[in-house]
């Protein structure tokens, strides 16, 4: 069984769903320390002003402290009208914006407390949308002790896994020796970006995928094949 193991990242690129869509089991760690300069809570999109920065607000009281479960929205700001306004202006005249502006708009408009709540409403629409069938469980279900390469190890064993899917980011800090000790296969995922017809200028990588989707001229049906062309 092949394993991922990721955050719960706020609308991340597309290299993420490609992995999500490779793998038979996604954990979600969703029990390491929230990262204030992350990827937890904001990404990138692209604007007539060229790429800005989606940012959902949080509370920062002891967010230093907290890990990505227990982080709360900050809902005294405006920000859901912000980013709907943002999106509206950045987006507006393409094709597909009002097939998937509206189904965002109605995940925005629910109320979330708390950042993983919202991020999780999120992926699960993402993945509806390319089709992905990939199960999920919880990094915190299993109330593994261990840190580090040694966790992942560990997550992966908690739910039978032999293959462990992982992006090349990783490749700077995992330790492959923990892995072959346990007998898991470390698999490098092999992610080639596709160039879509983005908006404002020359085309910019690893953005949203909220930039794909409402720039992309392809119909729902044919996106779902985009990780397997």
């Amino acid at each position: 069984m092949i394993v991922t193991i990721h955050q719960p990242d706020f609308l991340p690129w597309l290299g993420f769903f490609d992995r999500w869509t490779k793998s038979d089991l996604y954990i979600v760690l969703d029990d390491v320390q929230f990262l204030r300069r992350g990827w937890h809570h904001r990404d990138k999109i692209k604007t007539q002003n060229g790429v800005q920065w989606l940012t959902v607000p949080v509370q920062k009281k002891s967010c230093y402290r907290q890990t990505i479960k227990e982080v709360k929205i900050n809902n005294d700001e405006n920000w859901c009208h912000k980013h709907l306004k943002t999106l509206q202006a950045s987006y507006g005249k393409t094709s597909n914006f009002d097939l998937f502006y509206s189904r965002l708009r109605d995940i925005y408009n629910m109320d979330h407390d708390f950042l993983i709540e919202f991020n999780m409403e999120l992926l699960r629409f993402c993945s509806k949308i390319f089709g992905i069938k990939t199960p999920i469980v919880f990094a915190s279900e299993f109330n593994i002790k261990s840190t580090g390469g040694q966790r992942l190890v560990d997550l992966v064993l908690s739910v039978g896994g032999d293959k462990y899917l992982t992006g090349v980011g990783s490749r700077d800090y995992l330790d492959e020796e923990l892995f072959k000790k346990a007998e898991i296969e470390v698999r490098w995922q092999e992610f080639e970006h596709p160039i879509y017809p983005q908006l404002h200028g020359d085309f910019e990588y690893m953005l949203s995928v909220i930039d794909f989707f409402l720039t992309s001229p392809e119909e729902e049906e044919d996106i779902q094949d985009i990780f397997t062309k």
